[in-house]
């Protein structure tokens, strides 16, 4: 107990001393000149803004990218307008290209078999007297320029050479077309006349009969498919 009270005795003097010797080299205001005064920070207030001045004030936000893209087209328009318009010119035929490669329906078929039976029946009531042959129209031919013709036919009753022939459809109507023989095949050009002319369609049976050299008498039973 006396130990620790001759070591507060003396600590006590220590203290007075240092403080004796800060003031004699006047350190305590050689730190008051070094260390600036602390300055209170001040609150900024920010004003209330009245609802919507923000909006109407600062401009508004867009991206970048999407500013300078070009403007995008309205699909539904398109839509809509392709189902008012129908099926463009490719579109159409893109849907007979399926059809050729698929093949009629047994509806169709049918109706195609029933426009044979009868050109070949009516082929039989013409007689042997003048040389006859059918042929049947496709989605094809009913549009092509150019109608092939049976080759066995063309060796034995039409002209080695092209000429003109007359086709002469059940109306007395005569049409000129010409008459190509090739290395392979024969067959009547500027047939697409003819046929547009008489609504020729897919299914159609023709009855050619030669009843001159150079004239066919066109007899036309139709399938109905189109």
């Amino acid at each position: 107990m006396a130990a620790a009270s001759a070591y507060e005795a003396w600590r006590q003097r220590q203290i007075e001393e240092n403080k004796r010797r800060i003031e004699e080299l006047g350190l305590r205001h050689l730190a008051a000149a070094v260390i600036p005064p602390q300055v209170k920070q001040l609150k900024v207030k920010h004003k209330a803004r009245a609802p919507g001045a923000a909006a109407a004030t600062a401009p508004p936000r867009r991206s970048g990218r999407v500013a300078n893209l070009p403007e995008q087209p309205d699909y539904r328009e398109n839509i809509k307008k392709k189902i008012v318009i129908g099926p463009t010119a490719v579109e159409r035929k893109a849907i007979i290209k399926k059809k050729i490669v698929i093949g009629p329906t047994a509806v169709e078929r049918r109706a195609i078999a029933k426009a044979k039976a009868k050109a070949t029946e009516l082929e039989g009531e013409l007689g042997a007297d003048y040389p006859t042959f059918v042929k049947t129209i496709s989605q094809h031919s009913a549009t092509a320029n150019a109608l092939v013709l049976p080759p066995q036919f063309c060796t034995m009753h039409l002209p080695e050479h092209s000429e003109v022939l007359t086709l002469v459809d059940e109306e007395d109507d005569e049409f000129d077309v010409q008459y190509y023989k090739g290395p392979s095949d024969c067959r009547i050009r500027s047939w697409r006349g003819f046929s547009i002319g008489h609504k020729l369609g897919d299914g159609d049976c023709l009855v050619f009969q030669l009843i001159q050299r150079r004239k066919f008498k066109v007899y036309i039973i139709r399938a109905g498919l189109t």
